[in-house]
């Protein structure tokens, strides 16, 4: 039997057998969203997983998506996926609304996905932005990355000439983002850099006290690479990166054996 709490967060796809608009087969009541089932699982009654599809005022016959809850029946063994796009948020109210037309017959309660926050950590040229695009096409996470967004934020000279302020500003903006993420249950890749211990202590903190859960990934690449990558790059701030390598190199943490993290070697 397939445990419907292991896809909370994850995308899934569903066979579509009852679309928007179709009468059920025995009660003939009309299904006001699409409904199916996960192929190739085993629910507690013994058939495949049901699920929910909101989101899509369409009728579908196959469909993937973001699975935001599980509708736990507890007074009946069958526990509903509720599927959504991945750019779709829906409260626990709209849920509610969208499938009373037949779980008005049952009890249930509404389990959500706690939302993963990923910490990305490493030096300059490690790389980290195209470690964590590539996790966000596998997770499906939001992904976040202070430099592009300061950049779209700020007029080139502005960021060019006062980084620090830019950047110190645009951190605070993506705290705010990140709230609002974790509220609507989804995951988020920061890809910051997280320099010193102090910096990754705090952002986990602050994760957890947000809702989230909070994870370390430490993107490493020997200092041969690192330079090579960084001369590879261009404009002012480039130059001043690989300029001063050695020097901001000294203010570089590597996570220690006392922090929780994942090491992920991208060379």
């Amino acid at each position: 039997m397939n445990n419907p709490l292991q896809y909370l967060g994850k995308l899934v796809k569903v066979k579509i057998d009852r679309p928007l608009g179709s009468l059920h087969p025995e009660y003939g009541f009309i299904y006001e969203v699409n409904y199916g089932y996960i192929p190739h699982t085993i629910s507690g009654d013994n058939e495949e997983l049901d699920a929910y599809v909101l989101g899509v005022n369409t009728p579908l016959f196959e469909f993937e998506g973001i699975c935001t809850a599980v509708l736990h029946r507890t007074n009946d063994n069958d526990d509903k996926l509720i599927i959504v796009p991945p750019d779709i948020y829906l409260s626990d109210a709209e849920i509610e609304q969208q499938t009373f037309f037949q779980e008005k017959w049952f009890h249930h309660i509404l389990v959500r996905h706690k939302p993963t926050i990923y910490l990305i950590c490493g030096f300059l040229g490690a790389g980290k932005t195209t470690y964590s695009e590539k996790l966000a096409q596998n997770t499906g996470a939001i992904h976040l990355n202070p430099d592009k967004v300061c950049m779209l934020k700020y007029p080139y000279e502005e960021y060019e000439n006062n980084w620090e302020t830019c950047f110190a500003q645009t951190i605070d903006y993506l705290w705010q983002e990140i709230a609002t993420y974790i509220r609507e249950h989804k995951d988020v890749i920061f890809d910051m850099g997280f320099w010193t211990k102090s910096s990754r202590e705090q952002a986990v903190n602050k994760v957890k006290q947000l809702g989230g859960n909070p994870i370390i990934y430490y993107i490493y690449a020997p200092d041969s690479i690192l330079k090579q990558r960084l001369a590879q790059r261009k404009g002012k701030i480039a130059e001043q990166n690989l300029l001063h390598f050695d020097t901001k190199k000294k203010s570089f943490e590597e996570p220690s054996q006392d922090e929780v993290f994942v090491t992920i070697k991208n060379y």
